[in-house]
């Protein structure tokens, strides 16, 4: 009985090969998942996984301690220590929530990291029709593959367009180029030829100089332009004494 038993549950495994996992990696394809415990109702379509719990499809892998599903709704969660990874795209939380073919979050210690950009928050949602994920919670970071961060209260992010909003409190660092910045919101275009702009209250500081007005963009280029109530402090680099100056200083001194 126990056999026949471990035989329905792998008949049932591959009925769910148009189900959640297929949602969760956003393709159809070839489908499987492994556990310590694994529970199916073929009426109600509902799926327990437990222990140990691996799904895999086309090439995506994701693993949890615990999964409940439905391979009718296409809904389903994923519980402790979940690790997702299709392509380029990494997630890292505690929870991950199918919420149908196109829309999932990643809930607790969120992170996801596409294109060598990496967004982290309490609760990250993603919704793939869109491209377009956004921060829910008091905290949010954006950082870069050079270790540049971004910091706000919220972010959104266009991944198809390659543009992030921040929203509250924002502040930039970005050790690769001795900048730092803030202002209350920020437009950051992330591609290699794109800029941020700093909105409100915004502040630049790089290699002990600094720019600040109501308005403020920053390019790759290191040209910042400002835009209201501008105030600027520029610290001029020291020059190194031409030929022949030390000389006549110090023959100077010895007329003296």
């Amino acid at each position: 009985m126990a056999y026949k038993n471990r035989l329905l549950l792998t008949m049932a495994a591959a009925v769910l090969a148009a189900g959640v996992t297929a949602t969760a990696f956003a393709a159809p394809g070839n489908f499987s998942v492994q556990a310590d415990e694994l529970e199916y109702d073929l009426g109600s379509g509902e799926a327990v996984a437990k222990g140990n719990v691996v799904l895999m499809q086309d090439g995506g892998r994701a693993t949890a301690d615990y999964a409940k599903f439905n391979s009718k709704s296409k809904s389903g969660v994923l519980t402790g220590n979940v690790i997702a990874d299709r392509d380029d795209a990494h997630i890292v939380c505690n929870e991950f929530i199918v919420h149908n073919e196109n829309d999932l979050s990643a809930v607790g210690g969120a992170m996801i990291t596409k294109g060598g950009k990496s967004l982290s928050s309490d609760r990250v949602d993603y919704y793939k029709a869109r491209e377009f994920a956004e921060t829910i919670g008091g905290w949010a970071r954006l950082t870069d593959s050079d270790g540049s961060v971004l910091n706000a209260a919220k972010i959104d992010y266009n991944m198809a367009q390659g543009v992030a909003n921040a929203y509250g409190g924002v502040d930039i660092r970005s050790d690769a180029r001795s900048l730092t910045a803030s202002a209350d919101s920020a437009v950051y275009k992330t591609d290699n030829s794109g800029f941020v702009e700093l909105i409100g209250n915004a502040k630049a500081t790089q290699n002990g100089n600094s720019v600040a007005g109501d308005k403020l963009r920053l390019t790759n280029t290191n040209v910042a332009i400002a835009d209201g109530n501008v105030d600027i402090i520029y610290i001029p680099e020291k020059q190194p004494a031409l030929p022949g100056k030390e000389k006549q200083g110090a023959d100077d001194k010895a007329l003296a």
